[in-house]
C-alpha cells in the first residue's frame, strides 16, 4: 500500500456502469447526404466508479463498494477495476439485477446527453445493508459517495446514509457529490430529505452551484445556496462550469479558474474533479489545493473522450506547474 494512506484505502461507494460514447455525426454535405460518423467507444463509467478510477490512477489506494449484475457489463466492470488496481472485495454481485449501460451522446460543443439501459432492475439502485462490511468502513482512510445511487428510494439510499454515518462517527473523512436529479425543476421531498440527512455525516459536499445547491437552499444563487450548508465540521465545493469553482469553509473562501483545455467531451468532469480534490486533501493539502487539483484533472479529462482518460500523479503535477498554480 502507498505511504499516502498507510494500509487504509479510500472507499468509494455507489454506482458503477459502462459508458457507450457516441459523438453526433458530422454532416459534410446535406444535399448529397454525406455524413462522417465516429466510432463508438465502450468505457467503464458511473459517477462513483469514475471517481474511484481517477483516484487509483493518481496512486491513491482505492476500494469500491456497490452492486453490479452477474452479466456481461458487470464482468467488464470487474475486469476494468482489476486493471486499475481497485480493490473489489466489497463489490456486491447479484444475479437478478442489470448492470446499466449508459449511452453518452456528445454534441459538437462537447456537451453530453445521457440515456441508461436497461431501465428495469438496475443494479446501482441496490446496496443490501447485510452485505456491507461496516468494520471496513470504519477502517477506511476516506469514504466518498455520489448522490446518483440515492436518487431512488431503494436499499442503496438507506445503506449509503448508514455508511456515511458509520464513517463520520468513526472519525473518517467523508464526502458527497450531490449529483441531484431534479424532475421538472423540483426535488421530490422525500429524496431531498434523504440528501439532507446524508449531508449531516459529510465533511465535504461537492456539487454544481446553479444546478444542484439551489434546489436544496433558497439562496440568491448557487454559491449563496451552498454557503448555507457550511458548518464548523463541513466545507462545500461549488462547481461553476466554465467559471471554475469555489471552496467555502467556516474560515476560508477560495475561487479558482478552470485550466485552459479545449473541450471535447464533458462526461464525468465532476466525477474526476472529486478525485483530484480528495487526492489533495489525503496528501495533506488545503481546501484551495483541492480546488486546483480538481480543476486540473477535470480540465485534462474533458479534452479527451470519456471520463476514464485522466492523468497520473506525474502528469497532474506537470499540468499544475505549467499553469503556475503552485
Amino acid at each position: 500500500m502507498s505511504e499516502i494512506t498507510g494500509e487504509k484505502p479510500v472507499l468509494v461507494v455507489g454506482d458503477a456502469n459502462v459508458d457507450i460514447i457516441v459523438h453526433y455525426p458530422e454532416i459534410l454535405d446535406r444535399e448529397k447526404k454525406q455524413v462522417r460518423f465516429s466510432t463508438p467507444m465502450l468505457q467503464g463509467g458511473g459517477t462513483a466508479a469514475n471517481t474511484a478510477a481517477a483516484l487509483s490512477k493518481l496512486g491513491i489506494p482505492t476500494a469500491f463498494l456497490g452492486t453490479i449484475g452477474d452479466d456481461a457489463y458487470g464482468r467488464y466492470i470487474m475486469e476494468d477495476f482489476s486493471s486499475l488496481g481497485i480493490d473489489t472485495s466489497q463489490m456486491i454481485v447479484k444475479k437478478m439485477v442489470n448492470t446499466v449501460g449508459v449511452f453518452a451522446f456528445i454534441d459538437d460543443t462537447g456537451e453530453r446527453y445521457l440515456w441508461g439501459w436497461p431501465r428495469v432492475n438496475q443494479a446501482f439502485k441496490e446496496i443490501d445493508e447485510e452485505s456491507v462490511d461496516f468494520e471496513k468502513v470504519r477502517q477506511a482512510a476516506w469514504v466518498h459517495t455520489s448522490g446518483m445511487a440515492m436518487v431512488y428510494n431503494t436499499s442503496a439510499r438507506s445503506s449509503i446514509i448508514k455508511i456515511l454515518k458509520t464513517a463520520f462517527e468513526a472519525g473518517v473523512p467523508t464526502s458527497l457529490d450531490l449529483n441531484l436529479r431534479a424532475d421538472g425543476g423540483e426535488l421530490d421531498p422525500v429524496y431531498r430529505e434523504a440528501i439532507l440527512e446524508a449531508m449531516k455525516y459529510c465533511r465535504y459536499v461537492l456539487g454544481s452551484g446553479d444546478e444542484e445547491f439551489v434546489y436544496l437552499a433558497a439562496g440568491e444563487n448557487g454559491v449563496e445556496s451552498a454557503r448555507k450548508f457550511v458548518t464548523p465540521e463541513r466545507s462545500v465545493v461549488v462547481r461553476l462550469g466554465k467559471k471554475g469553482c469555489i471552496g467555502i469553509s467556516e474560515t476560508e473562501y477560495y475561487s479558482e479558474d478552470i485550466f485552459p483545455f479545449e473541450v471535447v467531451d464533458t462526461v464525468g468532469a465532476g466525477d474526476v474533479f472529486n478525485a483530484g480534490f480528495i487526492d489533495a486533501i489525503v496528501r495533506g493539502g488545503t481546501l484551495r489545493d483541492g480546488l486546483v487539483r480538481g480543476n486540473a484533472i477535470s480540465g485534462y479529462a474533458v479534452s479527451k473522450d470519456g471520463a476514464r482518460n485522466t492523468p497520473d500523479e506525474a502528469e497532474l503535477a506537470s499540468i499544475i506547474r505549467r499553469e503556475h498554480k503552485i
